[in-house]
This record gives C-alpha cells, structure tokens and sequence, in this order.
C-alpha cells in the first residue's frame, strides 16, 4: 500500500485540503477524491486545525474523505455545486489516522503521490 508523504501530511495537519481527478464512470461528468483535516472544539463541534504544524490539536486532529462526479457542465460554467448535485457521493468522517485515511484512499486511488491542493485540481467543493 501506498503512503502519504510528509509533504501532504504537513498539509493536511495545518487545514490543506488535498485533492485529485480520477477516471469517471460516466462520460459527462468528472470524479475526484478530496482529504482534509479538522479537529473537535471544546463544544464538541468541528473546527479548523491550527495553522502551525506543532499546534496543540494535532493529537485531536480527525480526517474526512470524500469520492464524488459533478457534470462536467458545472465545473466549466463555474457553477455552485451542492450535495444534490453529485454522483456516485462518498463521503466518510472521523478517520482517526493518516493510516486508516491511506487505507480508505487506497478503495479510489492508486497513486497518492497526484494528491496535491484541492484548488489545483478544479475540485467544485
């Protein structure tokens, strides 16, 4: 299996969305896969990890994954994309670590090394 590299890693600890396209199923729409980090606030609701990657909610740091296609029509007119919207949606929250988040990539992608910034990607959400 593969494994993330410190590079993403330190992204995802300081709040950097990671995306990637992979290969859609069907022929009018794109898919991507998107990672991303958060942590719980004294409340118990989710809030952004620190900025600093020696910040103190690292050991409460939790993990998101989600797979989806939107039309393609979306992403080149530029247009809001809701929940609705989306095909074939996964979407998976509180991975607990960096090892259960590569084994749930591992389901959608082969080659983690493609995961870079979700805005270099033309990822919609």
């Amino acid at each position: 299996m593969q494994h993330l590299d410190m590079r993403q890693c330190n992204n995802l600890s300081i709040g950097t969305a990671l995306a990637v396209e992979i290969p859609s199923t069907f022929e009018d729409s794109r898919a991507f896969v998107s990672i991303s980090a958060y942590c719980y606030n004294e409340m118990g609701t989710t809030a952004k990890v620190s900025k600093f990657l020696n910040g103190k909610d690292k050991k409460n740091m939790f993990f998101s994954l989600r797979k989806y296609e939107v039309r393609k029509e979306y992403i080149e007119n530029d247009w809001d994309v809701c929940d609705e919207e989306l095909l074939n949606s996964v979407f998976i929250t509180d991975i607990k670590s960096i090892e259960e988040l590569e084994n749930e990539l591992s389901k959608y992608l082969n080659d983690y090394s493609k995961l870079d910034g979700a805005w270099k990607c033309d990822n919609p959400l």
